[in-house]
């Protein structure tokens, strides 16, 4: 892959974007200044992020580009106040592992509260907050109380190469970098955690201050090692290239049966296997549904559980009163789906850090995909300083409830050290500090929203929901009784140039003309080549909304129409401004 090129253009070259609001007078951008520096035109979306490299063939690159912005490498450094060395120490987990430690198991609890304020450490640039990947499970197991507890199937190890900044992907999916900057203690061990963003990312550059030789390891759940082999003995910042494959981060589900990889899957306990398998099918689904269909079930009951001060009932199996009482935060709901999951022929793995939980599950001819469940926390503060927030290039193709919707990991609610942009308020329901923020949305096109406000009294008292309860699959849809939308735009100012940014407000209104407070509205470009999304927001009080979003660097010049869109809520239908 080549390096991005920038090129400056005088003023009276700056090429201009007409746009028009659907439906509206077709508007002249004009120019405002000189445009100082514009990718190369022929520097594709697909090509992104594209690597800076320095002069004298160094090893590590210069920069990396993501979204249009130059991440130069990180510097080195002592370790931060805030932040927290990576230790050999390990311990059994009961949810968030600790600051700095690898959980080698994880034991359930029945606590489903609202998470306090949590603390994470920002290793990576993009960020990608809060899925660091430190401890990851894959296995499940009786304690001496007969209690499945998860573990690691294989630990053995193989060794990474450290790869070059260019080196050419193993296969054909495409791959995206990032920084990583994480300081070892081998001052507790001469083997210690090394996060990642995926597990099947590579090294692609390395350099430690003090100087020490390393060996990065990798065992058979993903999880990756550091290994001194000489040098410093303390403390050691360590700033690394590496990539993941975009399809991680979301990818079409093949339509393969759930069980096409069932061979993957270690051997559950046989009487949790039955447990299980009879959960799934009360949800409608067995090893013989489709891919598809089976994940979008297990993602619409998990995803709409909800926090709550009344523990999960008590019964003999501790799997079964997680699932069936929809109550709980990220570990609940990642420790029942992986069981789920695992039961069906599912490959699935519980990956979580000092602050998250969540599952990835392995797809046939894909890789690994991560789900994220969500969860519920007062405050999440991210450490280190503002970065841009990595974004999945396709659409989560999940059903994403609006108990979801609102999880701290979507980073929705009291979210810090993150860039104002990137950090969502809520979709529906109380707006939280956030509330002016722009949302650079990680689902372009996305498919309408199942919701999943409140489960049925029945299953507040942990009773086995029924198939017909849980939320059915995107297209399937009752009778839509929710009311009409006017979506009306007030002001509008389009400073068009590429790389630029444009102005809007309006105000959604419902047929009595009263405001609709809570309601997501999505901006986006329609003209040459594929439709463009610039980002998001949420109407406040009175139903207004007012955002300034960039125009890509890279877009084709031309007319364009833009595209404002809510895609309502559980209360009202969706609505183009005209």
């Amino acid at each position: 892959m080549r390096s991005v090129g920038f090129v400056a253009r005088p003023r009276w070259l700056t090429p201009l974007l007409a746009l028009s609001v659907v439906g509206g007078p077709l508007l002249q951008a004009r120019a405002q200044g000189p445009v100082l520096h514009e990718y190369v035109p022929d520097v594709r979306e697909d090509e992104l992020p594209s690597l800076v490299m320095a002069a004298g063939g160094a090893s590590e690159p210069a920069a990396i580009v993501y979204r249009g912005e130059v991440l130069p490498a990180p510097e080195d450094g002592a370790r931060r106040p805030e932040e927290h060395a990576m230790r050999a120490l390990t311990g059994p987990s009961r949810g968030r592992g600790l600051p700095g430690l690898r959980s080698p198991t994880f034991r359930p609890d029945r606590i489903p509260t609202v998470e306090g304020a949590l603390g994470y450490d920002q290793v990576f640039t993009p960020g990608i907050v809060p899925f660091k990947r430190v401890s990851s499970l894959d296995m499940v197991a009786l304690d001496g109380h007969g209690v499945p507890v998860l573990g690691v199937r294989d630990p053995t190890r193989h060794e990474l190469e450290v790869e070059a900044p260019e080196a050419p992907p193993p296969d054909d999916r495409p791959r995206d970098r990032f920084w990583g900057s994480v300081v070892l203690d081998f001052g507790s061990g001469v083997t210690v955690p090394f996060p990642s963003v995926s597990p099947e990312s590579r090294i692609l550059s390395l350099r430690t201050e003090p100087s020490a030789r390393l060996r990065i390891e990798e065992d058979g759940a993903g999880n990756f090692y550091a290994t001194r082999l000489a040098g410093a003995t303390g403390e050691v910042r360590v700033v690394f290239l590496t990539d993941a494959p975009r399809g991680y981060f979301n990818t079409p589900i093949p339509d393969l049966p759930a069980h096409s990889l069932a061979n993957h899957v270690a051997p559950l306990p046989a009487r949790l296997k039955r447990e299980a398998l009879g959960f799934a099918r009360e949800l409608g689904v067995t090893p013989s549904s489709s891919l598809p269909d089976a994940l979008s079930v297990l993602a619409a009951h998990f995803r709409a559980f909800r926090e709550s001060d009344e523990a999960v009932p008590t019964s003999d199996s501790i799997y079964l009163d997680i699932a069936r009482a929809r109550r709980g935060v990220c570990r609940h709901r990642s420790y029942a789906f992986l069981i789920t999951a695992q039961a069906l022929g599912i490959p699935t793995r519980f990956v979580f850090n000092e602050t998250h939980a969540w599952v990835e599950v392995e797809l046939p001819g894909e890789g690994f995909m991560r789900i994220d469940l969500g969860g519920a926390a007062r405050q999440l503060d991210a450490h280190g300083a503002e970065r841009p927030v990595y974004h999945a290039r396709l659409p989560d193709p999940l059903p994403r409830p609006a108990a979801y919707l609102q999880s701290y990991s979507r980073l929705a609610g009291p979210v810090s050290g993150v860039r104002p942009e990137d950090a969502a308020p809520p979709s529906s329901g109380p707006v939280g500090p956030h509330s002016g923020g722009v949302v650079a949305s990680q689902e372009p096109g996305a498919g309408p929203e199942i919701s999943a406000d409140e489960p049925p009294a029945a299953h507040a008292q942990g009773a086995t929901p029924a198939a017909s309860d849980v939320a059915q699959a995107p297209s399937v849809r009752a009778a839509d009784a929710r009311e009409p939308v006017e979506l009306r735009l007030e002001h509008h100012r389009f400073e068009a140039f590429r790389g630029r940014r444009i102005e809007l407000s309006g105000q959604a209104r419902d047929p009595r003309g009263a405001g609709v407070a809570g309601l997501r509205v999505e901006i986006g470009l329609r003209g040459p080549g594929r439709p463009r999304t610039l980002g998001a927001t949420v109407t406040q009080e009175g139903g207004w909304f007012d955002v300034t979003l960039g125009v890509p660097p890279d877009l084709e010049v031309g007319d364009y129409a833009l595209m404002v869109h809510t895609p309502g809520d559980a209360h009202h239908l969706p609505a183009t401004a005209r």
